[in-house]
């Protein structure tokens, strides 16, 4: 609370006049709401490069992979970078690894699964689904390996679109479905450096240091 008048309250709650207060103590009493003002300002700005870099992070890494399965190309990592167009503007995003599935889906997931995959015979392509399924499922560290859950995604979008694939692939559609939902975000910080051109092309890093905010 700012003090004001001829009588302030300290950390007690008691009454103190402030001709009984030290010169010292009232100068850092200015001072200290003064500070703590610009904070509150800095951090809702920070809130708000964070957001608003989350949600471009999203929207581009969806752009990427839509464009890799275009072109047929590996899909994006974790980390980009998003530049304007004339290239004065670069940002760049680090996204720590903060995705992880929610193992009480585990069962679940694990026999419709098995269910679709007990309908083949055993065969190259069928090992190497279930392989993929079962490292995402029993992962050591929990992480999940988004590379592994798109070439699930393909399948399940490949035998989607063909009929004759599809009759016995409800079970596998839906444990993709599932799988999807199971993928959880951990809070976490998200590294942005973003560097400016100027009118004569030399970039400047904008300093954005305390970046502990979260959204």
């Amino acid at each position: 609370m700012k003090q004001k008048g001829p009588v302030w309250k300290d950390y007690k709650g008691n009454d103190v006049p402030t001709y009984a207060i030290n010169p010292v103590l009232r100068v850092e009493e200015k001072h200290s709401h003064r500070i703590a003002a610009a904070a509150l300002r800095a951090e809702k700005a920070l809130k708000e490069v964070m957001q608003l870099t989350s949600e471009a992070y999203e929207e581009v890494y969806r752009a990427k992979l839509l464009d890799a399965k275009i072109k047929e190309n590996k899909p994006p990592t974790d980390g980009m970078s998003i530049n304007s167009f004339d290239n004065s503007i670069e940002i760049k995003i680090t996204k720590p690894e903060n995705v992880v599935f929610d193992s009480t889906y585990t069962s679940l997931i694990k026999e419709k699964f098995d269910g679709y995959f007990n309908s083949f015979e055993d065969s190259e392509a069928v090992a190497f689904l279930r392989d993929i399924v079962t490292s995402l499922l029993y992962s050591p560290t929990g992480r999940i390996d988004m590379g592994k859950v798109l070439r699930l995604r393909k399948h399940r979008d490949r035998i989607q679109s063909n009929k004759k694939m599809s009759q016995n692939a409800t079970l596998f559609i839906e444990a993709v479905d599932l799988f999807d939902k199971a993928i959880r975000t951990k809070p976490g910080s998200m590294g942005i450096y973003i560097d400016v051109k100027d009118e004569k092309g030399m970039a400047r890093r904008i300093p954005l240091k305390y970046m502990d905010v979260i959204i």
